[in-house]
């Protein structure tokens, strides 16, 4: 979704938000943490910037959804000596309807040259629930491996190629932004007692992304995901057996509208919940 999870660019959540992602089933998901979608590359934001898209998703099987998604960027906070900001992301039908997620990044993020395929390792605070006053539940995230080395994930970055200037029609009118193709196939193979069956994700996508666009960069976004099945007897080499498809998906993503400005109620009712903890005798 679209945070490169079950709307645009999906398959990117690699390491801990299954909520987002399940690169052996297609799914079409409802709340959508929006944290993929920032460019890592370098912060193209401040406190109070929003960026809005509009998602068409259609699979194999018929189903057909059109949604929205904004990205706000709503406070900075130090956290554990860290300096942090946080996310908050509405997806659905439209604001009213939408279901809304709140998470601390760490601005570490933005000195990774890998950060655009394991940012969810810069993931401090992360919503789970709301509170009966509809006040976030938040969680601390940490990391398994305490050695503090991220994990190389290069493969799982796929073929990029840069393919020039082209001029793309939004709602926020005409812009010039970069092509930029990526393709991507990961396999999933598992034994069972005679044969081998590998699991398939083919991700093809075309992404024109443009400096103009705060948070994100992504003016507009095209992405097929095809999931195929291969299975050959053990002992047997895997390219002489056939990849069989059977299912597939695919995303277009429109940016509708950015400005700045934008506030969270569900941060203030995480700081306003803090506050209590740190005072409970307060009335």
């Amino acid at each position: 979704m679209f945070a490169r999870p079950t709307a645009p660019r999906a398959g990117l959540l690699l390491l801990a938000f299954s909520l987002l992602l399940s690169a052996a089933s297609p799914a079409l998901a409802m709340r959508v943490n929006g944290i993929g979608l920032i460019d890592y590359t370098k912060k193209s934001f401040k406190v109070g910037d929003w960026v809005r898209y509009k998602i068409e998703v259609a699979n194999s099987n018929g189903l057909e959804r059109e949604n929205f998604q904004e990205l706000r960027i709503v406070g900075d906070e130090t956290f554990r000596g860290e300096p942090c900001f946080w996310v908050e992301t509405w997806f659905g039908p439209d604001s009213i309807r939408a279901a809304y997620d709140l998470t601390l990044m760490s601005y570490k993020a933005f000195n990774d040259p890998q950060a655009t395929v394991r940012f969810s390792i810069y993931t401090r605070l992360m919503m789970l629930d709301q509170d009966e006053q509809g006040r976030p539940e938040m969680t601390e995230v940490r990391l398994a491996d305490k050695s503090g080395v991220a994990p190389d994930l290069t493969p799982y970055q796929g073929k990029v190629d840069t393919l020039g200037v082209e001029r793309v029609t939004t709602p926020k009118g005409a812009l010039d932004a970069t092509l930029v193709r990526l393709e991507r196939k990961l396999r999933n193979p598992r034994d069972t007692a005679d044969s081998t069956i590998n699991k398939i994700t083919h991700v093809m996508r075309k992404s024109w992304v443009s400096r103009k666009v705060p948070i994100t960069s992504l003016v507009s976004e095209d992405e097929t995901e095809d999931w195929l099945i291969q299975a050959y007897k053990l002992g047997e080499v895997s390219t002489n057996a056939p990849e069989v498809p059977y299912s597939s998906e695919n995303r277009k993503v429109t940016v509708i509208d950015w400005g700045t400005g934008a506030k969270s109620s569900l941060l203030a009712g995480w700081r306003e919940k803090k506050a209590e903890t740190a005072n409970p005798l307060k009335e």
